[in-house]
């Protein structure tokens, strides 16, 4: 069995916020209606008041059940609306913007003073009239909700929103506009291919094998060193104008949000998707990826969760987008003007998440020109924010404010498109043959014919090695087996890459194909089967001719090895005409069923104990004895001889892995006399001294009790040696002469042979 995997290692978290008695996947409005059913009676009912709603309800969770339904209801939802204000609908739209179910207080106050709202206002106006709920620990469920949202406990308080009202499309921006940049040159755009290829870097990784979490919800140290392997997925991009911290596990959280990742429920493990994810959504990809990082949670522009009530970097993805989108679709601005308008309406903002001055990466000199050393902490987020994410993203440009040098930035018309405030950005030119396929079995890929579908295609099949102007792939026995169990032919692959080369497919690539999906082939997998093992070949044959005969319609089994047969079903076995000696769940651990007989080296397999592989683990070193006479077939003999065990040997093992088997399988130490024929190949004890063999000479006395003079007298009891019986004794060849001589003395006389 193997070992328990370390944790990752790293910084000790933050303090996490108190857990949530609510399910990941429960239903937002069952949750809005719960939270709204802890409000004290007295705030129920001014909200119905609020509301218009006459209700007779004397119970809360009455109470708040009729709020709810009048929000279900689409003609008491366009009444709502019709009552809501700028600052509401930019409150409630955010939900939507970011696709969360719930914002923390601390970071929907920041967010909003941020675009120039009255948080607290707005917020204790939505919630007195049951549009929003809190979610707060015990102790402060009873503290008055406008008090609450205004208090410093914020941090432990999660707001929620009803779905009704999150879908407000395009949000009302009630912030000025930042100040416009002059003429702008050295334009640059990313393709925002970049997030895809590595979240698709990502899912083959997780593709191979789950990503196992503690419970702490943190990866293993194994699967953690697994997704960086070969820095793919730690490392920042070529074109990447900040370094932005922690990049594996930005990618996992942006998997997680659109779905590439799903938990196991079983072992709170992610898995990867099924391939038909880039079949069904693909195409909307990038503006998925765009959603998922505004509203992304687990990762922040620090690299680690903010401490305590302070809130995270995170919430101002979306304010400083919009307030980029306050701009006409031409005009740019410079961070510095972002800054200050933020500080205008929000004073303090920058202080968000503590981005330390030593972890802060600036912008990086020579082809984007030199800027300082030392940026201020709010320019500092600004950059991570704008020229990490949202560049990445595609959902900003960066330019180069001329005169001042200053850095300037714009919204794409995908960030546009992503806040609503546009129509979606036309498809980017591509290449239909983009592709270069080498004997080696590398594939150059042109980013100028890659598109998500594409990506999608082309992950299924074969590793992504290196990104950057030009994309390398690599073509693998593993990679093309996980395309085939994906549901790909080799024909589809191969096709595939005919199709987007730009020159034929050189033979030894076809060739390598097709023999690795030929030998893929060979093997029939069961998700699940039943193995019913037999006493004996012929004992098996007979039974599955009686059972072809006995149920003629019944689908064939299978049979397997010797001595076994495979049924798919487990109630197609006939079990009434059989006997069964055990069953065994191969999910514990293995039982000890060997039993070691007297002379060491013959063993003894327990049929209601054994498993099938302790007929293969006992075969390595271990030969089985025929059958004899009188003893029952069921009772397997194996025996240990030197030529088995250098037949083991050489096939890898070792003493170490001898002895854990005789622990885990017979419950003691390996026998001595299987260390003695270990000793010419393993050396068990090097400092154990030579063997050595004299002659000795035994005294045979005619009763016990003489014999205990002898030994006793203090005349004859030095010249004597070991005892060896009641009446037997050893003498030394040395000493004979003088025990005969002190014996005679005694009347006893003893001869030689």
């Amino acid at each position: 069995m193997a070992s328990t995997p370390s944790p990752a290692t790293g910084p000790d978290p933050a303090p996490a916020r108190p857990a949530s008695p609510f399910a990941a996947d429960a239903d937002p409005r069952f949750v809005f209606r719960t939270l709204l059913g802890r409000l004290p009676m007295a705030a129920l009912r001014a909200a119905a008041e609020a509301g218009g709603l006459q209700s007779q309800a004397t119970r809360a969770p009455t109470l708040a059940g009729e709020l709810t339904d009048r929000l279900d209801d689409p003609l008491g939802l366009r009444e709502v609306r019709r009552g809501l204000s700028d600052a509401d609908r930019t409150a409630l739209g955010l939900f939507g913007l970011t696709e969360t179910r719930s914002w923390s207080l601390a970071g929907l106050r920041l967010a909003l003073a941020a675009l120039a709202v009255d948080a607290d206002a707005t917020i204790a106006g939505l919630i007195g009239r049951g549009l929003m709920a809190l979610e707060a620990p015990f102790e402060l469920r009873s503290i008055d909700p406008a008090a609450l949202a205004a208090s410093e406990t914020a941090g432990d308080v999660e707001v929620w929103a009803h779905p009704s009202l999150t879908r407000e499309g395009r949000l009302p921006i009630v912030a000025a506009a930042p100040a416009a940049a002059g003429p702008v040159s050295q334009i640059r755009e990313s393709d925002g291919l970049e997030p895809v290829v590595r979240l698709a870097a990502l899912w083959q990784r997780a593709g191979t094998g789950p990503l196992r979490r503690t419970l702490q919800g943190a990866l293993y140290k194994r699967d953690r060193e697994r997704i960086e392997e070969g820095g793919l997925l730690a490392a920042a991009g070529d074109d990447a104008p900040v370094d932005l911290p922690d990049l594996p596990a930005l990618w996992l959280g942006l998997a997680r949000r659109v779905g590439l990742l799903t938990i196991d429920r079983d072992d709170d493990s992610w898995r990867a998707a099924a391939a038909e994810f880039w079949t069904e959504n693909a195409v909307h990809l990038p503006q998925m990826l765009a959603s998922a990082w505004l509203g992304l949670r687990t990762w922040d522009e620090r690299g680690e969760p903010t401490p305590g009530s302070s809130p995270s970097p995170g919430c101002l993805r979306p304010t400083v987008l919009l307030r980029l989108a306050a701009l006409g679709p031409d005009d740019w601005t410079t961070l510095e003007a972002l800054a200050a308008a933020l500080d205008a309406d929000a004073p303090g903002w920058d202080r968000a998440g503590g981005i330390d001055d030593g972890a802060a990466t600036t912008a990086r000199r020579g082809k984007r020109g030199a800027g300082p050393e030392r940026q201020p902490p709010g320019i500092r987020i600004l950059e991570r924010i704008v020229l990490g994410g949202a560049y990445a993203l595609g959902l900003a440009r960066l330019g180069e404010e001329q005169g001042s040098r200053r850095r300037a930035v714009q919204l794409t018309p995908l960030g546009r498109y992503v806040l609503a405030m546009g129509p979606p950005p036309p498809p980017r030119p591509t290449l239909d043959q983009f592709l270069f396929v080498q004997p080696n079995l590398e594939v150059i890929a042109y980013r100028q014919g890659l598109t998500p579908p594409i990506i999608g295609l082309l992950s299924r099949f074969a590793w992504w090695s290196r990104i950057g102007a030009a994309v390398e792939l690599k073509l693998t026995q593993e990679s093309v087996a996980l395309g085939l169990d994906w549901g790909m032919t080799a024909g589809e692959i191969l096709d595939a890459l005919a199709r987007h080369g730009q020159h034929g497919l050189p033979p030894g690539v076809k060739d390598a194909v097709e023999r690795w999906a030929d030998r893929r082939e060979r093997v029939t997998f069961h998700t699940a089967a039943t193995l019913v093992e037999f006493n004996s070949r012929e004992e098996r044959d007979r039974a599955l001719e009686a059972w072809r005969v006995d149920a003629p319609t019944r689908r064939p089994f299978e049979p397997v090895a010797d001595r076994f047969v495979l049924a798919e079903d487990a109630r197609d076995v006939p079990t009434a005409r059989i006997s069964t000696t055990a069953s065994r769940d191969y999910r514990l651990p293995p039982e000890r069923c060997v039993a070691v007989e007297a002379d060491g080296v013959t063993l003894t397999l327990e049929p209601a104990l054994s498993d099938l592989l302790a007929e293969a683990e006992l075969s390595r070193f271990a030969d089985e004895e025929p059958a004899a006479s009188g003893r029952p077939a069921a009772r397997r003999r194996f025996v240990v001889s030197a030529e088995s065990l250098r037949r083991g040997l050489e096939a890898g093992l070792t003493f170490g892995l001898l002895a854990h088997w005789f622990r885990r399988r017979v419950g003691q130490d390996v026998p001595p006399a299987i260390r003695l024929m270990l000793r010419p190949a393993t050396p068990l004890d090097p400092d154990a001294g030579a063997w050595s063999a004299r002659r000795l000479l035994v005294l045979s006395s005619p009763s016990a009790e003489m014999l205990d003079g002898v030994i006793q007298h203090p005349d004859t009891r030095d010249l004597l040696g070991e005892r060896l019986g009641p009446t037997t004794v050893v003498v030394p060849e040395t000493n004979v002469d003088a025990l005969r001589e002190r014996l005679r003395r005694f009347g006893v006389v003893f001869t030689l042979p």
